[in-house]
């Protein structure tokens, strides 16, 4: 499809969604993960005239906007307030403006400029910019297995209510944040220890705060002091990002604090039901200390944890705490941007901000989201091969729209027959409206 059909329903088709009597189906694309990343690859892919079968395990798409609460889109501007993001991003933006949604906020403390989110428009917006694209999207549908050939994936075992299913495809791409197409192709990873991992979030939402309730850091931090002085119970982390959300008016607050082996399904069941008491936690601390909030109540958590780092793609090459922290350009080789500082959840309670060299952007080069030993498969978001500073920065949702759409674009090319051309990747993303 030609970036002048861009935003304009596109049916799927005739072949589309149908199988084999073996229960085989055939795409150019297949893309595993619904969120910033999988739907940037997919439309990026579709748009490039592939035809894409987008996989997701939830009934939903949007990633940890959607399934973990996490409603602030960080990494479409800078520091400085520029985009620095755009193509599918700006599609998304555009629903969400359609549906009266969108709303931007500048961090008093840090200076950055995020986009909140409406969990339920997040959604609708996600299902129309695929639709208009012609994606087939297979929700509840979860990845079971691979097969490879030598240095290429060949085909996916799906698993859903129906049973199983086998898809193949010329290009894959890995938009999970949990690599799981990279671990079950076999591909080239790295895990770090769970005591070097970026800790998880438990994202709260609360309702009952008043117009000029106190959201501020200091405010925050004055209660949680005073619950510890009070009731004996120290909370791990006395601040964190509370804004008021677009439509609902709720709140939502990043406060729970795991450190998460989110790969240990037994772990993970603990430190989210620890979560959960800690949340609770939260509240009562909030509604005897802080002004605005004696009639809070919890309305949702999660309802998953807010994931940050699992499994790495080991790249061809990797993002450098210098490339972020000296914003330095690569443009013979970017095939996106970021300009979100250095985050880096060190541990419960801990977040440590490095600003980006003038707070402005660096480029992200092609070679970070292609894996080093599997040719026809790419990661992204989160995924994306970076050292830990560098990670800290490139993983947040916005910038995942952006190496996702490259990916999308770069897969489809290959399954044309044109692998790993990246000047005609650049030119093919500037043509669909992508910042490079």
């Amino acid at each position: 499809m030609s970036s002048t059909d861009m935003g304009r329903p596109v049916a799927p088709s005739a072949g589309r969604s149908q199988h084999d009597a073996d229960g085989r189906s055939d795409y150019d694309v297949v893309v595993v993960g619904g969120g910033a990343g999988g739907v940037g690859a997919a439309v990026g892919a579709a748009q490039s005239g592939a035809k894409v079968l987008l996989v997701e395990q939830y009934p939903f798409l949007g990633g940890a906007a959607t399934i973990s609460s996490v409603l602030s889109l960080c990494g479409i501007f800078d520091q400085r307030g520029e985009k620095v993001v755009a193509g599918v991003a700006d599609q998304l933006l555009d629903r969400l403006r359609e549906h009266g949604a969108y709303r931007e906020k500048t961090m008093g403390w840090t200076g950055n400029r995020i986009v909140l989110l409406d969990a339920e428009t997040t959604k609708l917006a996600y299902d129309e910019v695929t639709a208009a694209a012609g994606v087939d999207v297979r929700l509840h549908s979860t990845l079971i297995g691979a097969e490879r050939l030598g240095d290429r994936v060949t085909a996916l075992e799906l698993h859903h209510r129906g049973g199983r299913e086998t898809v193949r495809a010329a290009a894959f791409v890995d938009g999970s944040g949990d690599g799981a197409l990279l671990a079950g192709a076999g591909a080239e990873i790295r895990v770090e220890p769970v005591e070097r991992r970026q800790t998880s979030s438990l994202v709260c939402r609360f309702g009952g705060v008043t117009e000029d309730a106190d959201l501020s850091r200091e405010g925050t931090r004055a209660a949680v002091a005073e619950y510890a002085t009070s009731g004996g119970i120290q909370l791990p982390r006395d601040y964190g990002i509370m804004v008021r959300l677009p439509l609902t008016g709720e709140i939502m607050a990043i406060l729970v604090d795991e450190q998460v082996d989110a790969l240990d399904a037994a772990a993970l069941s603990r430190d989210e039901a620890a979560g959960r008491r800690q949340s609770r936690r939260y509240l009562e601390a909030l509604r005897k200390h802080l002004p605005g909030w004696s009639g809070a109540y919890l309305i949702e958590t999660g309802p998953q944890m807010g994931i940050r780092e699992t499994r790495h793609l080991v790249g061809r090459t990797s993002l450098t705490a210098e490339d972020v922290l000296t914003s330095r350009k690569q443009p013979d080789e970017s095939i996106a941007r970021c300009g979100w500082p250095v985050e880096d959840h060190a541990g419960r309670g801990v977040t440590r901000y490095a600003p980006l060299a003038e707070q402005s952007w660096y480029d992200v080069p092609y070679g970070a989201i292609c894996s080093s030993d599997t040719d026809n498969l790419w990661a992204v978001g989160r995924l994306t091969s970076a050292q830990a500073d560098a990670y800290a920065s490139v993983r947040v949702m916005g910038t995942a729209l952006a190496t996702g759409h490259a990916a999308g674009v770069a897969a489809a090319q290959y399954a044309s027959g044109r692998p790993h051309d990246l000047p005609a990747i650049r030119a093919e993303l500037r043509g669909q409206g992508a910042i490079v």
